[in-house]
């Protein structure tokens, strides 16, 4: 199949096949990511201990606030390139990548420098307690020199039609980030150090496979030339206002968990952030299809939306937000079901089992509704309503989920902790599909859109 006719399926092929098949891709590389960080915490907790797996999770943050940085310019970018080509203007597009690469080395370059001297009293900052900074400085210091190698652009190339490289990109990365893990920490016992080896070797692989795909493979959609990486300030002001919300949204969530450590910190010391490690990669891992669906969606709105079909913008929408709540009732089920066996897969220490289980249970009630402002916030992402997307996003965090959260947790200590996610996402849900009928309605009369 030619590069042309993968991209122009997005407007012609049924949306639901369209979006099993997009959504299942990104879903297959998000699992396979989240069974390497799954599996990461787990060589740290059984093959070092708790305090470990904790170390790593405090610097969470930072690997949040390294993947805001490429997912502004990595959504923003394909939200631009995906409208390009559905208006057949390759050379648009080719621009917005190679001015896509300029902004994200110019940023990463200057974390690498700030986390790498500063890094003591960083983690501190993020909650780190005296027992646990040994090991989240030594995981840090690695993880910020890494920083220029943090992204592979998956969601520019899945803009491209290219599902399968996408798919790759995450893989064999991931692939090579265990193997290695298992090498450096079971049997060479590095200790964190060689869990932040692994992590950044791996990210050097998806750099490689990026700089591949964009620049030295053939019988491409559009071809990159030298003259496009001179910075345009109209692409580059586009690209960061579309993925501006995506980027709050991870610097705002890097702000929750640094709330979160430090209040578990006061709360519980070391075992309620040895829990929180191992239960939030629980909570992450099991939510990775929800943000397989939203990647495997925002191609579909984007393309079609610049062809100006809105019906089949309406039903992707539609069609995702059904798929997103039938899985987070599924994956709430389990979660109350067997929270101990989910856990001891990752720790075998008691008090960690014990605590986790009302952890897991009280975070898993945020399932069935999590991914409803996630869609919604994309779809307004994906047809360049970045106010909208913005609001959503930062306001939610800011106004919903910390006020949320402080409050829990003044008043009912460690349980306000882990239930204040459930009880925020239910407020941002009823928001989402307020915003997203609001807007259908404007679109109804503006462009001939269905209601939902």
């Amino acid at each position: 199949m030619t590069h042309s006719s993968r991209v122009e399926r997005l407007s012609t092929e049924k949306i639901g096949k369209l979006l099993w098949e997009m959504a299942s891709q990104t879903t297959f590389s998000l699992l396979v990511y989240a069974v390497y960080s799954i599996t990461d915490t787990y060589f740290l907790s059984v093959g070092i201990n708790s305090l470990a797996a904790a170390g790593a999770s405090i610097i969470s943050p930072v690997l949040i606030a390294l993947g805001g940085v490429a997912t502004i310019v990595g959504v923003g970018g394909a939200s631009v390139v995906s409208r390009a080509l559905g208006e057949e203007n390759a050379e648009r597009a080719s621009q917005t990548v190679a001015n896509t690469y300029l902004i994200f080395w110019m940023v990463a370059i200057t974390i690498t420098i700030v986390g790498a001297v500063f890094i003591e009293p960083i983690v501190y900052l993020l909650g780190a307690t005296d027992s646990i900074a040994p090991y989240a400085i030594g995981y840090g210091r690695i993880i910020f020199l890494g920083a220029l190698t943090s992204t592979g652009f998956s969601t520019i190339i899945r803009a491209d039609g290219n599902i399968r490289y996408s798919t790759a990109i995450w893989v064999i990365p991931v692939t090579v980030n265990l193997i290695l893990c298992w090498l450096l920490i079971i049997v060479l016992k590095i200790g964190v150090a060689g869990a932040a080896l692994a992590t950044v070797t791996g990210q050097t692989v998806s750099a490689g496979m990026s700089i591949y795909f964009f620049f030295f493979r053939k019988n491409r959609s559009y071809q990159i030339k030298a003259a496009y990486f001179k910075p345009d300030k109209s692409i580059i002001g586009e690209v960061l206002m579309i993925g501006l919300p995506s980027f709050l949204k991870s610097l705002s969530a890097s702000l929750v968990v640094i709330v979160t450590n430090n209040l578990l910190k006061l709360a519980g010391g070391d075992t309620a952030l040895g829990v929180y490690a191992i239960v939030g990669r629980l909570y992450a891992g099991l939510n990775m299809p929800q943000t397989g669906i939203v990647q495997g969606m925002q191609p579909l709105v984007g393309f079609n939306f610049g062809q100006k079909k809105f019906g089949r913008v309406r039903e992707t929408i539609r069609l995702s937000l059904s798929a997103s709540v039938v899985y987070g009732l599924l994956v709430l089920g389990i979660c109350l079901l067997i929270p101990a066996a989910l856990i001891s897969l990752l720790s075998k220490e008691s008090a960690i089992i014990a605590e986790g289980q009302i952890a897991l249970r009280l975070l898993a009630l945020s399932y069935p509704v999590t991914g409803v402002a996630m869609i919604t916030a994309a779809s307004f992402q994906s047809v360049g309503r970045a106010k909208e997307a913005l609001l959503l996003t930062l306001g939610g965090i800011i106004l919903v989920k910390l006020p949320v959260l402080l409050l829990a947790s003044r008043l009912f200590s460690l349980n306000g902790i882990w239930a204040s996610e459930a009880s925020s996402e239910l407020i941002l849900c009823l928001v989402s599909l307020i915003m997203l009928k609001n807007f259908q309605g404007k679109a109804t009369a503006q462009f001939g859109f269905e209601k939902l």
